[in-house]
């Protein structure tokens, strides 16, 4: 085993970087293939991260409430024990695993310190978007269409937003069609909103829950469908403009649905649907799991999950508007004694939502979301 502890290095070079992240002096920029890179273990060092170790380019980050986890070779990382498809390969570099500065100012940065995010208001209008409807059922199975548990999902959601105080609208509130532009166009219309696209999936051997934000400009889709644009698109849309509140409120969201409901985790992904692309509001697309499983699709199939479904994207939303919108009391807070800017937990472990829907799930999840192992 390596062990690398944290130190402090003279660092000269002063580099201006993409991203919301604080780019300086703190950085040592390499550029394999082209394309810049920087260490986990100065990853490690920027985040204070008291504990890194690298193990057969197994590499682990952790604080009292922080963990990262990644392997060269692969383009998947771990934050507080959420799944997250990088943008970019993880590579080796001799002694050195690496990671694309595309990865850490566009998802480290924003879920580790959403409150550092530029921007981000107070949430007061949650849009929901209930995927399909009317002649498009979207995936169906046995026990139901996409389109009628998508829109029972929402209506539950709106129930518990409305309850801690927020106002609601709807793409659809009954089995009519609504044009992808026409989604885009309503959702724009509100001002200090998000936007939540609601579906699920439909595939041989699937199983799992997955949720998208808007790919950032240059990157490649990992959807394993795009529906709507070719997945080779790279351009930049007008939804970039929110790329780190897009990506915090995806991981918030996840998060919660898999602490509730104990889902697979199938990852936080970036792709270009349609009504992603052109929203100027923070947006996320959720997959909420396989109606074609046979166990999954039963599950589905019952009010009783459709409704926890809806608390848990209800709850992810608060977490995400308490998390972008928190700000330090005073120096006494822990992380001031650390010298790093307010608020270290992560997007999936907020300071606490305003106004809660419910106590927390206490059911232990499949996955741990809380920097356990």
């Amino acid at each position: 085993m390596k062990k690398h502890r944290k130190r402090i290095l003279p660092f000269a070079l002063v580099l201006a970087l993409i991203g919301s992240i604080a780019w300086a002096s703190d950085w040592t920029v390499l550029r394999p293939q082209n394309r810049p890179y920087v260490t986990f273990a100065n990853v490690a060092q920027f985040y204070q991260f008291p504990d890194y170790t690298r193990v057969s380019r197994t590499v682990s980050l952790r604080s009292d409430r922080r963990v990262i986890r990644a392997q060269a070779g692969t383009s998947e990382l771990s934050i507080n024990g959420v799944r997250f498809f990088t943008h970019f390969p993880l590579l080796n570099s001799g002694n050195e695993d690496l990671i694309s500065v595309m990865d850490v100012s566009k998802i480290i940065e924003p879920v580790l310190r959403p409150s550092r995010i530029q921007k981000s208001g107070k949430v007061e209008t949650v849009v929901l978007d209930p995927g399909h409807g009317g002649t498009d059922q979207g995936a169906s199975s046995s026990w139901g269409t996409e389109k009628s548990f998508a829109l029972d999902v929402a209506l539950a959601a709106r129930a518990q937003l409305i309850r801690a105080g927020y106002r609601v609208e709807m793409t659809r509130a009954t089995d009519v069609a609504v044009s992808l532009e026409d989604r885009v166009n309503f959702a724009n219309r509100f001002p200090n909103a998000v936007f939540v696209s609601i579906h699920f999936n439909s595939s041989s051997g699937g199983s799992g829950v997955e949720s998208y934000a808007l790919a950032p400009e240059g990157v490649i889709s990992n959807a394993s469908s795009e529906h709507h644009v070719s997945g080779a698109d790279t351009a930049r849309h007008a939804g970039n403009a929110q790329d780190e509140q897009n990506i915090a409120l995806t991981a918030s969201i996840h998060a919660s649905v898999l602490t509730r409901l104990a889902a697979f985790d199938r990852g936080v992904r970036h792709a270009r649907f349609h009504v992603l692309r052109d929203i100027k509001i923070p947006a996320v697309l959720l997959e909420a799991g396989f109606i074609s499983d046979s166990s999954e699709g039963q599950r589905i199939a019952t009010s009783h999950y459709r409704q926890q479904l809806g608390v848990a994207i209800a709850q992810g939303i608060q977490n995400y508007n308490a998390a972008v919108n928190y700000r330090s009391g005073g120096a006494d807070f822990a992380v001031a004694k650390a010298n790093l800017p307010p608020h270290t937990r992560s997007i999936s472990e907020p300071l606490g939502a305003e106004n809660p829907v419910e106590t927390p799930y206490h059911h232990p999840p499949s996955i741990s979301i809380n920097g356990g192992d």
